[in-house]
This record gives C-alpha cells, sequence and structure tokens, in this order.
C-alpha cells in the first residue's frame, strides 16, 4: 500500500491534522542555522496536513506544499504564502533551480529514494538545502515507566504486524537512507529531542492516526479497538479515572538529516 492511501480517508486525515505532534522550534532553528542564505522559497514534500508547513511559512517568503493525498490537503491550515500542491514527490513540477530548502517532515522513508533525490537536486537552487527529519516512538514518563511498556506492547506486539515494512528506517533514524555523495556534497545528522506535557486524550488521538492503528482496525472491525484496550491499562497504571483528568510528559526523540552542495544532474542520472 503507497504512502498516500495509508493516509488517505477522511477520517484519518483529520485525526492526523488534529493529534500529529508539531516540530518543536529547535529543529527550525537548527534548519535555518545549517541552511543560511537566503529564504525566498521552501518545499515542504509529503506535507501531510501542514504539520511543518506552518512553520515554515513563517520562516521563508513562500511556501509550495505537496502531498499525494487530497483529503490530507483538505485539512491544511491556509496561509496567504503558502500553495498547496496535489503532487507526487518524485514528480514534483517545479521549475530548476527554484527553492532555497526542500524539506520533508516523517515522510522520507516512504520515498523511492534514488528518484526522489534525484528530484531534489534538481529543484534546488546551487545553494539550497535539503533537510529530512522523523520521530520515533514517544516515551511516556521515562523509560522505565508502566506506562511506557504498555505503549512498547501497543507498538510491537499488538500492532506489529500492521506496520509497514518501511516502518523500520523510522525505527532506525533513517540510517542508510541518507543522501550518498553522489546526490550532496556535504551531509550531516543531528540528534534533537522534545519534551512536553500532553494529556491522555491527545496521546490516544495521535496513537489512532498510526497508519498501523488504521491498518489493524480496517481488517479486525469485529475486535476491540486496541486503543481503546491502551487507554484502559493506561488510566489504570496512572491512578485515573477518565483520560481527561490525566496527563504524562511526553519525550519524542527527532533525527534530522540535512544535506547541502547539491550534484548538478547530468544525463546519465535519468
Amino acid at each position: 500500500m503507497t504512502c498516500a492511501k495509508l493516509f488517505s480517508g477522511a477520517d484519518q486525515a483529520l485525526c492526523y491534522a488534529k493529534y500529529r505532534p508539531a516540530y518543536p522550534e529547535e529543529l527550525y532553528t537548527v534548519v535555518l542555522e545549517y541552511a543560511g542564505g537566503p529564504k525566498t522559497l521552501a518545499v515542504d514534500i509529503a506535507c501531510g496536513s501542514g504539520q511543518a508547513t506552518a512553520a515554515l511559512a513563517a520562516l521563508y517568503g513562500r511556501v509550495v506544499a505537496q502531498d499525494g493525498s487530497e483529503e490530507q490537503l483538505h485539512q491544511a491550515k491556509q496561509l496567504p504564502n503558502i500553495e498547496y500542491q496535489h503532487r507526487d514527490a518524485h514528480e514534483t513540477g517545479l521549475p530548476d533551480q527554484c527553492a532555497d530548502l526542500v524539506a520533508v517532515a516523517q515522510a522520507l522513508h516512504w520515498f523511492k529514494h534514488k528518484e526522489f533525490y534525484q528530484e531534489v537536486r534538481r529543484i534546488l537552487k546551487p545553494s539550497g538545502t535539503f533537510a529530512a527529519w522523523t520521530y520515533s516512538l514517544p516515551i511516556l514518563n521515562h523509560r522505565q515507566h508502566p506506562a511506557q511498556a504498555l505503549l512498547l506492547h501497543l507498538y510491537e506486539d499488538v500492532l506489529g504486524p500492521y506496520w509497514a515494512e518501511r516502518r523500520k528506517l523510522v525505527e532506525a533514524g533513517y540510517r542508510g537512507i541518507e543522501p550518498g555523495a553522489e546526490h550532496f556534497g556535504l551531509v550531516v545528522r543531528r540528534e534533537l529531542e522534545s519534551q512536553q506535557e500532553q494529556s491522555v486524550d491527545s496521546l490516544l488521538g495521535y496513537l489512532r492516526s498510526w497508519s498501523a492503528c488504521a491498518t489493524y482496525r480496517s481488517q479486525h472491525p469485529e475486535r476491540l479497538d486496541p486503543v481503546l484496550e491502551f487507554k484502559m491499562q493506561l488510566l489504570d497504571v496512572l491512578g485515573a479515572r477518565e483520560s481527561s483528568e490525566a496527563k504524562l510528559t511526553v519525550i519524542t526523540p527527532l533525527t534530522l538529516i540535512m544535506a547541502k552542495e547539491p550534484v548538478p544532474l547530468i544525463s546519465t542520472d535519468a
């Protein structure tokens, strides 16, 4: 199943837009410091419902945000300097050497990487920057907390068979799919972390936005919602009666890949 199909559907797109976490300001600070140079145009590839798009719009004069799911784009935040487009990541349709930044948030693992990096090289200015980031499984309170054990059980034991094979690339922090020297002259990796207080209801919404959860529900409509079962177990270990009255400290590890000096395309790249 393609990335677009996994995250399409009105209900899934709405859940994604409402509950997928925003990215920390530190991430954008790191990207901007690395990029330097003009901030005329940023291109947000596989933008989903715009989790990164609006933040980029505050930093760049114009943002073109593309996604393969029209349902996701319908949920995206509208701003005057954002243009949303329904496009494939490997064929953006954008002019050569137009972008100061090409960004990919939580989607690089879905792409055909050789074809995608060639397209990035085509649309980036020679001084432009490529940045891709992904977050891994959140940590609830701390790694030894009983809530974290419940989350691991849901992630690995209950939903494990329903994750797409490419999920392993996220778990590996994108190691092995970074652009090589044939694509960029300079590639760096940064490991970051965000931390925030989050309600149990918000956490449950995020879990329901997982592609594996949607796949599980579509294949087993007769079974108890695994997130509902997780909720009951979580409230028990937190000593809470209602999810609205319980909060958690959610720690989210982030991996950021950045690249500069795009190698010019030649005919043999095609």
